[in-house]
């Protein structure tokens, strides 16, 4: 079930963010084809599952992760890559392409009703608590978080 929340505007980072790995903690990831979005979408749901994202969700993130790694590998290069941890209460999930893209304001505002593609980004940040674009010489990184629930947090 997704659940479309109006969110707030959220800027592109351009600042830099700890790392996982700075963090100390566990990060699963896989690196993927557009051949591989279904193992995507399993990765997503196995890990926010573990991780103690209710069901709605698991499904919720599911999308979203699905919607930006596709246009990783459509858009961006042939092969990306897949990242997901668990830290402060929150779930993250990243995707890294070797693409350059210039981040803009690209889902913002929703798509006209005549829209028929470029929905991914706006339908990504209405379902995230905080979406976080990183564009650089070395491609791009584009990083989802959602609450876990105050039992897990």
């Amino acid at each position: 079930m997704v659940t479309l929340r109006m969110a707030p505007p959220y800027p592109t980072m351009r600042h830099r963010q700890p790392m996982p790995e700075e963090t100390g903690d566990q990060v699963d990831e896989m690196h993927f084809t557009v051949d591989h979005l279904p193992g995507v979408r399993r990765f997503v749901a196995a890990h926010a599952r573990k991780c103690g994202l209710d069901e709605d969700s698991v499904g919720d993130l599911v999308i979203a992760v699905n919607e930006i790694a596709t246009n990783g590998v459509r858009h961006g290069s042939p092969k990306a890559e897949l990242r997901m941890w668990a830290s402060n209460g929150r779930v993250y999930a990243e995707v890294r392409d070797e693409g350059h893209w210039v981040p803009s304001d690209a889902g913002e505002t929703p798509p006209s009703t005549d829209a028929e593609g470029g929905m991914g980004l706006w339908v990504t940040r209405q379902i995230c608590s905080a979406v976080h674009i990183i564009a650089g010489e070395r491609g791009t990184i584009v990083r989802l978080e959602m609450p876990l629930p105050p039992r897990y947090a």
